[in-house]
């Protein structure tokens, strides 16, 4: 019974996340902020996890999530739509207009995986929210790459199988997060003069409310990493 209910739970929170993105897809303005609470949900753990979170997460950062949107739609949006026009509309090809889309959607993508990471984690403004893309991003080479594959994936599939892309409307931002969160421990990690390994540890070992309001901890490995959260707090 145990893994059957596993698995429905995953089956609603697959097909309930898929909705929202596909939703906010389609209605074109609202998918950027939603692509921020899906952030700000996969960073949870899967019991913390509530689909409210994805609307209160973007609201919580409205400041920065509405220039991140507008700012985005110029960069994905419109380069996308010329590149699939100029893709079928070969006789009306414009080559230094199709170069400048390719280029605008490179740095759209780029900045689509990195900055949700930031405007859900950290108190900046939005020049700043610009700057620390890059370095969240060269914070770990590879998962940078990897979020960046994730994010042509679903852009290549817009462009040339428009209705698979809803197929990916959960697997990528998930795969994003996960990978970006990654480098923003390392950066945190850092900071703070300790392990990625720790500052995991001490997010398992604190208090939280479960569904029932009841105060739920993880128990240390021992009385002495006990004391040792105790004298970080």
């Amino acid at each position: 019974m145990g893994g059957l209910q596993k698995l429905g739970e995953y089956l609603w929170e697959f097909f309930a996340v898929t909705i929202i993105a596909a939703i906010a897809a389609l209605t074109l303005i609202p998918f950027f902020p939603v692509m921020t609470g899906l952030t700000a949900y996969f960073s949870r753990d899967r019991e913390d996890r509530r689909l409210r979170d994805i609307f209160t997460e973007t609201g919580k950062n409205y400041k920065l999530v509405i220039p991140f949107t507008l700012l985005e739609l110029a960069m994905i949006i419109f380069p996308v739509l010329n590149i699939y026009y100029f893709n079928t509309h070969t006789e009306n090809l414009n080559a230094f207009v199709l170069g400048a889309s390719y280029v605008l959607l490179v740095l759209g993508c780029f900045l689509a995986i990195t900055a949700p990471t930031i405007i859900v984690n950290m108190n900046v403004k939005f020049i700043q929210l610009l700057r620390n893309c890059l370095t969240l991003f060269s914070a770990g080479i590879a998962n940078g790459i990897g979020a960046a594959v994730c994010a042509a994936a679903i852009v290549a599939a817009v462009l040339m199988y428009p209705y698979v892309a809803v197929l990916t409307l959960y697997a990528v931002p998930l795969a994003v997060t996960k990978l970006m969160r990654e480098n923003f421990l390392k950066l945190k990690a850092k900071a703070l003069g300790t392990s990625v390994y720790e500052l995991k540890r001490a997010e398992k070992q604190d208090d939280y409310l479960d569904e029932y309001g009841r105060i739920r901890r993880e128990p240390a490995a021992d009385s002495r990493d006990g004391e040792i959260e105790d004298e970080k707090k």
